[in-house]
């Protein structure tokens, strides 16, 4: 009898262990780990390293070719990465997501990724589905989310109507960054840019209300985020908003806008013990 019970709470242990790791990387809805993409990809690599190498980029829509290309680069020059972050606008619309997913992220895909990835909403995913339902089925609900390594918190936002965020994605926003005081480093991912450089015509958020660019950037300067990745520009920004340093990378295929030269590319993060560095690499 005293075996059955030592044994019967050691399964009890092990359950309860799962369960804790499994909402580590959602903490809305469990079974979302199991169904979609974003939350598959998170239980593919190591949470725990100090030293660790991950790529971004974004904006592959209409990229004629581009975009594997940059995929073969990334997999032939950086096969010990850990994961890549995509930062939005797949393709042109949401009703050629599905298309999407069959020819960059299936085994036979015109081109794969060797390691994880995972993704950024973007406004071209909510064109014709504005609730975002068809994004979501594939790549997960809700959009937003985070996941830790040892030393690092992520933070991934939804800001694709290029509006603001609304009140329960502010709240779960100041939930993240509070908790993120207790890592060295803290990266916030979004699509469309708080603001825009000089001379660009493409739009950034709005930048009055609760959950507009102005308020965002006050959130981040006053919880000391290490850096702030966005797309939606097809070129390459940084710069600093308020105090928050920022890189603005469009460059994962789509075609140059504004008469720009074209600039593909993508960025190579190394974050180590003590420090973190980007590297640009065009493609």
């Amino acid at each position: 009898m005293k075996n059955r019970n030592i044994i019967f709470i050691a399964l009890i242990i092990v359950v309860f262990s799962a369960f804790i790791i499994s909402i580590e990387y959602n903490n809305t809805n469990v079974e979302t780990v199991a169904s979609n993409w974003n939350y598959q990809q998170l239980t593919l690599f190591n949470h725990s390293l100090n030293n660790f190498i991950f790529t971004y980029s974004g904006d592959e829509r209409d990229d004629n070719g581009n975009f594997s290309k940059m995929i073969n680069n990334i997999n032939s020059n950086y096969p010990n990465i850990q994961f890549n972050i995509n930062g939005g606008d797949l393709r042109s619309d949401s009703s050629q997501i599905n298309s999407f997913k069959r020819d960059y992220l299936t085994p036979g895909s015109v081109a794969i990724f060797n390691k994880p990835v995972m993704f950024v909403i973007g406004n071209h995913e909510i064109i014709n589905n504005e609730n975002e339902s068809i994004y979501q089925n594939t790549f997960g609900s809700p959009s937003y989310y985070n996941f830790t390594e040892n030393n690092t918190y992520f933070i991934i936002i939804d800001n694709a109507n290029s509006e603001s965020l609304n009140n329960t994605q502010m709240n779960w926003l100041k939930e993240q960054l509070a908790i993120s005081q207790e890592y060295k480093y803290r990266f916030v991912f979004m699509h469309v840019p708080l603001y825009v450089p000089n001379g660009e015509t493409e739009h950034g958020m709005e930048n009055t209300g609760d959950g507009g660019a102005d308020a965002l950037k006050s959130l981040f300067d006053s919880y000391n985020i290490t850096m702030i990745f966005a797309s939606h520009i097809h070129n390459y920004y940084n710069g600093t908003w308020g105090k928050t340093p920022y890189i603005i990378s469009g460059g994962a295929g789509a075609p140059p806008e504004d008469n720009h030269q074209p600039n593909h590319h993508y960025i190579v993060i190394n974050v180590t013990s003590g420090s973190v560095s980007y590297t640009t690499i065009k493609y």
